[in-house]
């Protein structure tokens, strides 16, 4: 059967035109029956046909072809890559552009084809056939950009969501950061009002003196009390320099009756500690008070915001850990490493200095301290350290501790 290409199969896979085209033989539905006979000569093809006649042909450009038929003039071009082309014939130009069924012409339809199972049709019945592949082509690229734009809608959504579920959980945060550096600022403005030989005796106190202040602005200012109205004694803070401190903020009530005047100077004695003391020594300094405040009870909502003021104006970032079904009142601390099964306590008489060091708030200085304090009688020996209260000395005593 491959005497008319049947089975056989064109660029696009389809089957192509049923027909036979040997040397001298010619026969296809259109064409009918035919013999056929051609030769070439100083670059001009002679054509003999049965059912068509005599043909003479010439190429004198590229994609160009001029002919004679019986006498009768023929001019064909065809120009262009891919599947539009530019076609020219002796009646002027047209464009065509072809697909899986066929040829469509842009100007001249009636000059269109179609292939069918290997069957060519032209004219009318060309057009009527391009139109319907037309009308199918269309409603697939519709329902392909449907798709598409729905693809792309489901990942914009998607793309939302994330975006809000991020903003959410962004906004709080942000809204507190926004309210304290505000907050902040406006705190700055307000020192301006206070009397400025009060921040010039912050400046010529002592370290100690820094220190008692802050407990005094936090157990007394805090709760609403004056520094002289029952102020708890603290232990690591000398009578004297206590009582300085107290004279200076006494000053400070003197000279303030309205306002955030407690957070203002609080935030000029968080400013002087953060040039004098490192990092390590100015978050003991918050976390002895706030351990200090819980002993007593619950806080304020002015300690609350003391504790703010005081990290942000000394130059700490104030860390919050919750549990998963409450939430935290205090700044987040580190817990005490338990001591894992086995391992030996740490003997306070005979280890090492480096080796105290691994005791919860034991650093190089508290370590030497506890040294000299040797031989240790019992556990509450440390209270004589300064920085270790209560609280700290019940954490050493967890971690586990031999004497």
């Amino acid at each position: 059967m491959s005497f008319f290409n049947l089975g056989k199969k064109d660029a696009d896979g389809r089957q192509v035109r049923i027909e036979h085209r040997g040397r001298y033989l010619r026969a296809s539905r259109t064409g009918g029956l035919a013999l056929r006979a051609q030769t070439k000569a100083a670059g001009v093809n002679f054509t003999g046909n049965t059912s068509q006649g005599i043909r003479v042909s010439a190429t004198p450009v590229k994609d160009t072809q001029v002919a004679l038929q019986n006498g009768r003039f023929i001019l064909r071009g065809r120009y262009g890559r891919g599947p539009t082309k530019l076609n020219l014939s002796k009646t002027g130009l047209t464009v065509s552009t072809r697909n899986k069924l066929g040829t469509f012409n842009w100007i001249k339809p009636n000059r269109s084809s179609a292939k069918i199972a290997g069957v060519q049709v032209r004219g009318r019945n060309a057009v009527i056939l391009q139109s319907i592949y037309f009308g199918f082509a269309a409603i697939g690229m519709v329902l392909r950009a449907a798709v598409t734009g729905l693809r792309i809608l489901m990942q914009l959504l998607a793309w939302l969501a994330s975006l809000i579920q991020w903003a959410i959980r962004q906004t709080p945060p942000a809204l507190k950061n926004v309210k304290r550096t505000i907050r902040n600022k406006w705190l700055r403005r307000h020192q301006k009002r206070l009397d400025p030989s009060l921040f010039q005796a912050l400046g010529e106190a002592s370290n100690d003196e820094l220190k008692s202040m802050v407990w005094l602005t936090f157990t007394q200012w805090g709760r609403g009390k004056s520094v002289h109205q029952n102020a708890p004694a603290n232990d690591s803070n000398d009578p004297q320099e206590s009582q300085r401190s107290s004279t200076l903020l006494r000053a400070v009530e003197r000279d303030s009756t309205d306002g955030d005047w407690h957070l203002a100077f609080l935030a000029g004695i968080a400013d002087e500690i953060s040039t004098r003391l490192n990092s390590q020594n100015r978050a003991e300094i918050l976390l002895d008070i706030d351990e200090a405040l819980l002993a007593s009870g619950s806080r304020t909502v002015l300690q609350e915001r003391m504790l703010e003021v005081y990290a942000d104006f000394a130059g700490l970032r104030l860390q919050v850990d919750a549990p998963s079904d409450a939430v935290a009142d205090g700044p987040g601390r580190p817990e005490a490493p338990a001591t894992a099964a086995g391992t030996t306590p740490v003997n306070l008489n005979t280890a090492s200095v480096e080796e105290l060091q691994d005791l919860p708030h034991i650093g190089p200085e508290r370590a030497e301290d506890l040294a000299r304090l040797r031989p240790i009688q019992s556990l509450e020996d440390l209270r004589q350290i300064d920085g270790i209260g209560p609280a700290r000395l019940r954490e050493i005593d967890e971690y586990g501790v031999a004497i």
